[in-house]
């Protein structure tokens, strides 16, 4: 697994094409602007990461995001096609699984190249702990995880990463937000991982998860 960090509101070390027409336009419809800049900056760059993993140009990679109950359009799981002609009327799907998530003005990208499993899938999260400790109930959390999290010397950063834990490893098996946090337990949960959030140039203060779904 590729994974990536950026500053939002920088220019991406990698190349990305433009915003789409779709993206603009759900952009314009937020009400807080900054928001709003990080949302394009995000779809630019995981579309872009993906792009310089899979060797094509950007401006000719599509998003083909999959919702379960929507289909594919706009939000979901990330998908994407590449361009075959200069038309644009003829795509093909890129063997890539990818996932992005947003906090405290940072991003973090993961790419996977998954060739003909297509059930292979990924899902990554990054949390900024001061943010998540005024946003996320004690509910969210299973028995067990309450559990541990008061024998935990620091539980604000302990609930933090089991929370990045639970919305990877939800994003992976893409049911996302859907499912009840709760009943997905991911303390020893070989399918997802912590991941060195200093380590891929993030500053203190953020925590941050990996994991994969195999087909």
């Amino acid at each position: 697994m590729i994974l990536r960090t950026l500053r939002l509101g920088r220019t991406p070390p990698w190349h990305v094409g433009e915003a789409t027409a779709a993206e603009d336009e759900r952009a314009r419809a937020m009400v807080d602007r900054r928001r709003a800049a990080e949302f394009l900056a995000g779809r630019r760059a995981l579309r872009g990461l993906v792009a310089e993993v899979a060797g094509l140009d950007p401006d000719r990679v599509l998003p083909r995001y999959e919702c379960p109950d929507c289909g594919v359009g706009e939000h979901g799981s990330p998908g994407f096609a590449v361009r075959e002609d200069g038309d644009g009327g003829l795509v093909s799907a890129v063997p890539m699984a990818a996932s992005a998530s947003r906090a405290g003005g940072w991003g973090l990208f993961a790419v996977e190249p998954v060739g003909d499993d297509a059930g292979r899938a990924i899902g990554v999260d990054l949390v900024a702990v001061a943010e998540f400790h005024r946003t996320i109930p004690e509910a969210a959390f299973s028995a067990a995880e309450r559990r541990h999290l008061r024998r935990a010397g620091q539980p604000a950063i302990a609930a933090a990463r089991l929370w990045a834990r639970k919305e990877a490893l939800l994003k992976a098996l893409g049911t996302g937000l859907r499912a009840d946090p709760a009943m997905v337990e991911v303390i020893d949960d070989p399918r997802v991982r912590d991941v060195d959030a200093t380590g891929l140039g993030l500053p203190e203060g953020f925590v941050a998860a990996a994991a994969l779904r195999s087909g």
